[in-house]
């Protein structure tokens, strides 16, 4: 190991536990439990190869309590007892590798809906939740209800230490219930459960007594507070110190997680790579200063060596790590191994883990394809063919990279031809816009890893059918991505097969916008037909071109399609940049410099002079060597944008 990481890899006692490592895989919403809320062998084989990837403790995430806590399909309901085997089987898979493993224990209260579970809100008192499109007013809860909620968490601790899980961690944090009774700004009350400090401290207090009760003295108890609210009327780092001494004196919790950001602040739950690394572990150094249990730091830190200095500085005792080891499992184990360059680094994007949580949708990652699919593709599964082939790879992107190690990790001799100078793919015109320069770690990792492999790699060789089929290989894995359309065609308007004006020079694509900026005049439309991150991130980056950029949406509003946790910093970034935003506006035509549109239902008409137009719509797949390959190769595959990825730099492998 050496003594780069001379504190990561201390062990840490928490309590009644000692884990090996200072190295935290944290609670986070998967969807991976059944449709009931119980366990899953998914979670299993998920929690395991974190496990065997070295990581010292795991906490269950998505833990709740009772139906009226029941947001989606896949969370976890933990007081039910059904749930027992199903934590037994995760327990009696991660305990072989020394990892310990607690469970997550919390409840939504008002952030969230009925419409979901089919019981009435809840909370402190009778004001509606931040996250709640709908601003349903929450039930104020009574002191019986209250009640039955502390023993429910009992109850969900019997089936912890019924399920051979090492113990419980209370969510005080992300605003949800437990939070809300601690916050000023959600517990209005003036009774025993409002009010003064000490009353907010009730219900968390009162919890965290039955929970220790059920779960007795051999098990761990922890919480995850939030260090700052980032919200008005909210908590504060001073407010926490004194919850935190406060929690101490009751002798209950054996160590403290401090996070940040309700969801009035989503941004800052889950912040995305725009945010610096590490940025909020002064919060950790905050409560650390007036507590005697281990601390734990968290937000954006996926460097071990990052890590390790946040340790060595004093600010946090471990570090909490969720999107750094679904990104890559065995992030501790290489890190202790000195392999630091073999560590597939998590870029922040939060598109494929919690952007589909929040649509409802079982966790992914846009670099791991094996998420949730650790029995079939995980770490072990890769076994050496029984023949070695000639494996030829058409396309140097995300996917062409990715198909190219896998083959090489069977033993295959592979071939990788890229018809540019350099491997990447799009990722390469993505990270030119500042706050997605992340994306580059993706082609690193991948070209590292192939490099090591011993694949072939031939740049600036554009294969024709013919010539592939000169080489005589066994298997060819088209690769070859997509481009972007230059129709203007919507299928908003489906009769409008070609959009008047788009063969003019000062129409260009993304890819063209992002790449020769002597086409960009100093005036930008961007059309955008989808509402996602490419246009957005494209306006950015030509306002920091000094251009005047408008984009213009038939949408509701501009990055409509945004995941929840990075909507915020994005349009953000635009105000900042005065880009201006024009939704419901449909663009019928562009003559010369004239961008010509109406209004989605009212038909108003709609005029813009712009010097340069940006389409942001669909992309066709490079399918010709495809087409012109199939039925002459023994075994032809097509990956990446050629499967129907309209963004092909998310790394959909």
């Amino acid at each position: 190991m050496g003594a780069q990481f001379e504190h990561l890899f201390r062990p840490l006692q928490l309590g009644p536990l000692t884990a090996p490592n200072r190295i935290c895989f944290s609670g986070h919403g998967t969807l991976f439990a059944d449709a009931q809320g119980l366990p899953t062998e998914k979670e299993a084989y998920y929690y395991a190869e974190r496990a065997r990837g070295g990581v010292g403790w795991i906490v269950i995430g998505g833990g709740f309590i009772g139906p009226s806590s029941y947001w989606l399909p896949g969370i976890h309901i933990v007081n039910d007892e059904r749930g027992i085997p199903g934590f037994q089987r995760i327990a009696d898979m991660v305990h072989p590798y020394g990892t310990k493993i607690l469970c997550q224990v919390d409840h939504f209260g008002r952030e969230m809906t009925s419409v979901d579970s089919r019981h009435p809100l809840v909370a402190p008192s009778a004001i509606p939740g931040y996250s709640s499109t709908e601003m349903e007013m929450p039930q104020q809860l009574e002191g019986e209800d209250i009640e039955k909620l502390i023993a429910e968490g009992g109850r969900a601790a019997r089936v912890v230490r019924e399920g051979g899980l090492d113990g419980v961690e209370v969510v005080a944090a992300f605003g949800y219930l437990t939070n809300q009774f601690l916050s000023p700004a959600s517990n209005k009350r003036q009774d025993e459960w409002g009010g003064s400090l000490e009353n907010r401290l009730r219900y968390p207090t009162r919890l965290l007594q039955r929970i220790r009760e059920e779960l007795g003295s051999h098990l761990c108890l922890g919480i995850k507070l939030v260090g700052d609210e980032f919200t008005p009327g909210g908590l504060t780092l001073q407010d926490i110190q004194e919850v935190a001494k406060r929690l101490m004196a009751t002798d209950l919790v054996n160590y403290i997680t401090v996070d940040a950001g309700t969801f009035y602040s989503a941004h800052i739950i889950i912040p995305d790579m725009s945010f610096p690394m590490g940025f909020a572990s002064y919060l950790a150094a905050g409560v650390r200063e007036v507590v005697n249990v281990p601390v734990g730091a968290t937000k954006r830190i996926v460097d071990p060596v990052l890590a390790e200095k946040i340790l060595a500085d004093g600010q946090a005792d471990y570090l909490v790590m969720a999107r750094a080891l679904i990104a890559d499992p065995e992030l501790p184990k290489k890190a202790r191994e000195g392999r630091l360059e073999n560590i597939r680094q998590c870029t922040g994007a939060n598109q494929d883990c919690i952007g589909r949580v929040m649509i409802g949708y079982p966790m992914g990652c846009i670099q791991n394809p094996a998420v949730g699919e650790e029995k079939r593709w995980g770490v072990d599964t890769v076994i050496p063919a029984q023949r070695k082939k000639k494996v030829l790879v058409i396309g140097g992107g995300p996917a062409g990279l990715k198909a190219a190690e896998v083959a090489a990790q069977r033993g295959h001799e592979v071939h990788l031809y890229e018809k540019e100078q350099e491997v990447g793919g799009q990722v390469r015109s993505i990270i030119k816009v500042a706050s997605r320069k992340e994306f580059e770690s993706i082609i690193r990792y991948l070209r590292i890893q192939v490099q090591k492999l011993g694949v072939k790699i031939h740049l600036g060789q554009e294969m024709t059918a013919e010539q592939v089929l000169a080489e005589g290989a066994d298997v060819v894995v088209v690769a070859t991505g997509a481009t972007p359309l230059k129709t203007g065609y919507s299928s908003f308007r489906p009769d409008v097969v070609r959009l008047p004006g788009v063969e003019q020079e000062n129409v260009v694509t993304v890819l063209e916008a992002l790449g020769d900026g002597k086409r960009i005049g100093q005036r930008v439309v961007v059309v955008d037909e989808f509402g996602e991150m490419e246009g957005t991130m494209t306006a950015e980056y030509l306002a920091d071109q000094g251009k005047a950029v408008e984009i213009v949406t038939r949408l509701p509003y501009v990055g409509m399609k945004i995941e929840h946790f990075s909507f915020e910093p994005q349009m953000e970034r635009l105000a900042e940049r005065k880009v201006v935003c024009t939704p419901f506006t449909m663009v019928t035509g562009i003559a010369g410099k004239v961008v010509q549109g109406e209004h989605v239902y009212s038909k108003v008409k709609w005029e813009r002079e712009a010097d340069t137009v940006v389409l942001v719509m669909s992309k066709r797949a490079n399918e010709e060597l495809y087409f012109g390959l199939k039925g002459k190769v023994a075994e032809l595959h097509r990956v990446g944008g050629l499967c129907g990825s309209t963004q092909d730099y998310r790394g959909h492998l």
